[in-house]
């Protein structure tokens, strides 16, 4: 319709709006306040992909809330350092060398975060584990050991001195520290300790691993 002036008086046309689309968070992210832990992580993870462009950001490995509050207390309460030794996990060749890269599942674990915290040595200083056994077990596992460093595996070898070795006929049992440390042996070490064993006149032939009070 005209107006007595002659203009135009329809309604404007209805121009549709695009709706907002907000990004999902992650399901372990769900909470409306994420938990301090949570936040962490979340931030590890941006950090991981900025340094690895093309990582792909992982789910919080079992255990991160009870291993967070555990990490927050040794270093006093101060996240700042626990921030920047997973800084420094990024820059670590071995963890560089995993798959996937830097993977908070492997930082977790005793020997590998507390190395990384600053005031605590530098992370390319070798792990001091426990002396070996008097013990045949003790004997053969420091022979395989050694067979590790022979093949070039120095930091694998310093890392698997942590373990406690006992035989149980011709299995040589390994006890880690913790659920953290034994799974991150059975995943990324298992093989190597075994094909180390193969080559050896040891009494033990297959190798099984636990952590501490599960076996």
């Amino acid at each position: 319709p005209l107006s007595r002036t002659g203009g135009d008086t329809s309604p404007p046309p209805h121009v549709p709006v695009s709706p907002v689309v907000r990004k999902a968070r992650p399901t372990w992210m769900e909470d409306d306040v994420p938990s301090p832990d949570k936040v962490f992580f979340a931030w590890t993870q941006e950090e991981r992909c900025r340094r690895f462009p093309g990582a792909i950001p992982e789910a919080p490995p079992p255990g991160w809330a009870t291993w967070y509050a555990g990490a927050l207390a040794a270093v006093g309460s101060d996240e700042a350092r626990l921030r920047a030794a997973w800084i420094t996990w990024l820059e670590d060749a071995w963890g560089q060398s995993r798959q996937p890269v830097c993977a908070a599942r492997a930082f977790v674990s005793p020997e590998v975060w507390r190395r990384h915290v600053p005031g605590q040595g530098t992370a390319a200083a070798p792990a001091e584990g426990p002396a070996l056994p008097a013990t045949e077990a003790g004997a053969a596992w420091g022979q395989v050991l050694a067979a590790l460093h022979a093949d070039g595996k120095r930091y694998v070898a310093e890392q698997l001195t942590r373990l406690s070795p006992t035989l149980e006929g011709d299995m040589l049992v390994l006890e880690a520290p913790d659920r953290f440390a034994a799974a991150l042996v059975q995943d990324d070490y298992l093989p190597l300790i075994e094909s180390a064993l193969a080559r050896l006149d040891v009494p033990a032939r297959s190798v099984l691993i636990h952590a501490a009070g599960t076996h």
